[in-house]
């Protein structure tokens, strides 16, 4: 019987890190749906504290209830959904809400935390964004590629679309912080830039100012 040798030093590891499924919050969509629901039960008193309540009042109650149960029902829906909506591996970014499946690290230019961007009063307008989240910048934007059917599709790649034009991954409403994604992004652009003298490495992201 033979024994290997006995070492403090770090074995070495050539293959890329473990690649990262970020998920829906249970927890955080679930207190949203009934967030929604409360909303939509506050609209029934529309009827009783309006100056006219004709049939015009009760359907417009209606649309307001109907909608809020159907939106709740799609949160809840989330609450339950466990399909991977971030995926960081040695291939690049996937972000479900992109539409654009997984975009390869040589095409993603830079990387940003919320905490080092200073947006300008118009933007901060026409796309909200909740703190904390992490924005990229592509060299070339993806195409996108809606994966719902007709009609549905076209809302798909109208949102898309829109999307697509300042990339971002929010925080809210996901089981993981950005800092951990920011964190496997970092490590994955570190393999992915070993042996490659030729490719320009990707800018280190801004460090993190709290979250």
């Amino acid at each position: 019987m033979t024994h290997e040798p006995e070492t403090d030093e770090p074995a070495i590891e050539d293959g890329p890190p473990p690649p990262l499924h970020v998920r829906y919050s249970a927890t955080v969509q679930t207190f949203r749906g009934f967030a929604i629901l409360a909303v939509g039960a506050l609209a029934l008193i529309i009827p009783f504290v309006s100056v006219e309540q004709g049939p015009e009042t009760w359907q417009f109650t209606g649309v307001i209830v109907g909608a809020a149960v159907i939106w709740a029902l799609w949160t809840f829906n989330r609450a339950r959904n466990r399909t991977p909506q971030v995926v960081v591996d040695e291939n690049g970014v996937y972000f479900r809400e992109w539409v654009v499946g997984t975009v390869p690290w040589e095409n993603i230019d830079y990387i940003a935390h919320s905490s080092s961007i200073r947006r300008g009063l118009v933007a901060s307008i026409t796309r909200t964004r909740r703190k904390p989240y992490l924005q990229f910048r592509f060299i070339e934007t993806p195409k996108v590629k809606p994966t719902a059917p007709i009609p549905f599709s076209w809302w798909q790649f109208v949102s898309a679309e829109f999307t697509i034009q300042e990339p971002v991954i929010q925080q809210y409403g996901l089981d993981t912080p950005v800092n951990t994604i920011l964190e496997a992004i970092q490590a994955h652009i570190a393999h992915w830039q070993k042996g490659r003298p030729d490719i320009a490495e990707l800018p280190e992201p801004p460090a993190k100012q709290g979250s």
